[in-house]
Formats: C-alpha cells, sequence, structure tokens
C-alpha cells in the first residue's frame, strides 16, 4: 500500500506539473499543435474522405470487376464532380453578391441612415424623456457605430486589396495542397487494407478496441448532430431564400446562409435575426415586408418542429448548462465560429469518456480521491484516541 502510495505522489506531481506548464505556455502548445495541424492537413482531410467513399469504391470494385485503383479514380472525379460543381455554383453566386454589396455600399449606407433617422423620429420624444446619462450613452454608441460604417464606405478598397493579395500569394499554397490531397486520397482508396493494417500495427488491441468504441459514439452522438443540423439548415435555408426572393430582398443568397447559419446555434434561432427585422421593418412603416417576414418565420419553425423529431434522437441532446457554457467559452476563443465549435467539441469529449478512453485518468484521480480519504480517516481516528 505504501509503495503504491509513493507511485500516485509521484504521478499526481508530474501531472499537477505537466498542467500547470500547458496552463502557463498554452498559446504556444496551441500554436504548435495548430501548426502540425495545417503541415498535415491534406493527408487528414485524405484520410476522412477516404473512409467516407470506401464503402462506394468497394461496391463498384464488386459489383463491375473493377481493379482497386480504377474504382478509387472513379469515386474521387464522382464525388468531386458533384461536390464541387454544387460548391462552385453557391461560390460563384456570393461571390457576385458581395460584388454587388461592394459596389452600392455608400448606397446602402445612405439608405441606411435615411432608415434610421424615420426610426429615431419616431421615438424622439422617448429619448428626450430618458436620463441624461443614458441619452449621452446612447449618443457616444451612435457615433461610434456609424463613424465605423463611414469609414467602411470611405475606405472600402482597403480591405479588398488587401485580400485579393494575400489570395493572390496563397494560391500556389492552396494548388499544391489540394495535389497532395488528391494523390493521398487516391492512395488511401486504393490501398485502403494496407493503410488499415497499418493503422493496426501502430495500435494495440486495447486501445484498438477503445477506438472502435469512440468511433461509434462519436458517429452516433457528434455524427448525429451534424447531420441532423445541416439537414434543419439546408430546409431553413431554403425557405428563407425562397421567401426573401417573394419580398424582393436584395442579396438574399447570403442572407439567408447567414440566418440559416444562425438557426443552427442553441439557443439563438432564425426569430433572433427575422423578429428584429420585422420590428424595424413595421417602424419604417414597411408593413408588407415586416409581415412577409413573419410569415417565413412561421415557416421555419412549421418545418423545424415537423423534421427535428423524426431526425434529432433524444439521446444527442446535451445539457443546457453544458451547452451555454460551451458556445461562452467557445466565442471567447475562437469568436463567432466557436459558438458553433464549442459545443461540437464538448460532444467530443463526452463521446469520447462514454467510449472509456478517459477511464485510466478517471481511475487515477479515484485512487487519489481514496488515498486522500483513507489519511484523513487515519487522522480523525488519532486524534480522538
Amino acid at each position: 500500500m505504501t509503495a503504491k502510495r509513493v507511485k500516485l505522489a509521484v504521478i499526481s506531481v508530474i501531472g499537477i506539473t505537466a498542467i500547470v506548464l500547458a496552463v502557463l505556455f498554452f498559446p504556444n502548445i496551441l500554436g504548435i499543435i495548430g501548426s502540425i495541424v495545417r503541415l498535415f492537413m491534406p493527408f487528414i482531410l485524405g484520410y476522412l474522405f477516404s473512409v467516407l467513399v470506401n464503402p462506394l469504391a468497394d461496391g463498384l470494385a464488386s459489383r463491375f470487376k473493377l481493379p482497386r485503383s480504377a474504382s478509387a479514380i472513379i469515386v474521387i472525379l464522382l464525388t468531386i464532380g458533384v461536390i464541387g460543381g454544387i460548391v462552385t455554383l453557391i461560390v460563384l453566386k456570393i461571390i457576385e453578391e458581395m460584388r454587388s454589396i461592394y459596389d452600392n455600399f455608400p448606397a446602402i449606407y445612405a439608405n441606411f441612415l435615411y432608415g434610421w433617422k424615420g426610426i429615431s423620429a419616431k421615438f424622439s420624444n422617448i429619448y428626450q424623456a430618458l436620463p441624461e446619462g443614458i441619452q449621452s450613452a446612447l449618443d457616444s454608441s451612435g457615433e461610434k457605430f456609424f463613424d465605423s460604417l463611414s469609414e467602411l464606405a470611405n475606405n472600402k478598397s482597403t480591405p479588398l486589396f488587401e485580400s485579393a493579395g494575400n489570395i493572390a500569394k496563397s494560391v500556389p499554397g492552396i494548388f499544391i495542397s489540394v495535389i497532395v490531397f488528391l494523390l493521398s486520397s487516391f492512395f488511401m482508396i486504393s490501398d485502403a487494407k494496407t493503410v488499415q493494417a497499418g493503422i493496426h500495427r501502430i495500435f494495440s488491441d486495447n486501445f484498438r478496441k477503445k477506438l472502435s468504441a469512440a468511433k461509434i459514439e462519436i458517429k452516433r452522438y457528434v455524427g448525429g448532430y451534424i447531420k441532423a443540423q445541416l439537414i434543419i439548415m439546408v430546409f431553413a435555408f431554403t425557405i428563407l431564400f425562397i421567401g426573401l426572393n417573394i419580398l424582393n430582398v436584395e442579396y438574399s443568397l447570403i442572407i439567408a446562409l447567414g440566418i440559416a447559419f444562425f438557426d443552427a446555434l442553441p439557443f439563438f434561432g432564425s426569430g433572433a435575426v427575422l423578429w428584429t427585422w420585422s420590428a424595424i421593418s413595421f417602424l419604417s412603416s414597411d408593413f408588407k415586408r415586416g409581415i412577409g417576414l413573419i410569415i417565413i418565420y412561421l415557416c421555419v419553425i412549421f418545418t423545424r418542429q415537423m423534421i427535428e423529431p423524426k431526425i434529432v434522437s433524444q439521446k444527442i441532446g446535451m445539457n443546457p448548462i453544458l451547452t451555454l457554457m460551451s458556445m461562452y467559452v467557445g466565442y471567447k476563443v475562437l469568436s463567432i465560429g466557436g459558438m458553433i465549435l464549442g459545443p461540437l467539441l464538448m460532444m467530443l469529449f463526452i463521446s469520447l469518456k462514454r467510449a472509456g478512453i478517459f477511464d485510466g485518468v478517471i481511475g487515477f484521480f479515484s485512487d487519489i480521491k481514496r488515498i486522500i480519504k483513507s489519511e484523513i480517516d487515519t487522522i480523525k481516528k488519532q486524534i480522538k484516541e
């Protein structure tokens, strides 16, 4: 028992030291991990792509008696052709709308100012009744907001040229990464059994069992959530895009994509945007658009209520406190994108825990807890004696 206590004490000291060092040098560690991931990203993406399309390649090879390399080429061409064609059409439309926004930004800014003045006039009496401190705070916030918009309108070319320059510089690197991704995908699909055997040789049987269990949990928990949200986002985007076009809203594709993305965020939903937009429309006396936006929102909610119970399992859901916590931490660390990535990482952690990946760590801390409790009981007995 004494030897076990000494061993646990040494491991505890090492563990605490490692945690302290990790906290102190967290940005550096994160940077190193990010550099390693970026370095091997084409191969990581190639492996994930091969895992997704291997069943299709197996089916083609067995059905048409094709060599594995031929079925791999066909699968890669078909998948990239279909997905690439759809993505290309969407990207071209987004670029067209963004270019239109860029060209017409001064006019958009002027219309915004005109609408804002109209709304401000309707609430002037309420504003005058507010305490001077609140009026000053509102004035200061408004001035900063409009100064930022004005600066953006006057200097809109600068970020565009900077972005264009950065994209131009990264084109060779992107081209090489795409080639490496395609080659790695081809080799991993054509030699799937060799890749699988190599992975088996690297890891122990016990680790592979846990990895297999983790894969099942991740596929059911995280994969189920992502699949459900993507399906709901597609339905929401379709309704929003059609509805906004009926209302003759400019830049409907970008707006529909943005609201559909916002609809995927827990606790928020499309109503946070559509109801606010509808209220502004009513205040601006644009009653047709205000009513139309409410109808669009009701259609989105009705569709969600119809399809969500069928595609979202009760087991996929996460505790609301954990969801809110992961969203907040994700936002603090990674800004807006972290609000979606945070819950996904939390789900990944829960999936790995369910698969038993952390059983050793949990058992270690349980042993420490038992030893501490035993020592405390011994001290209490000595005090009583």
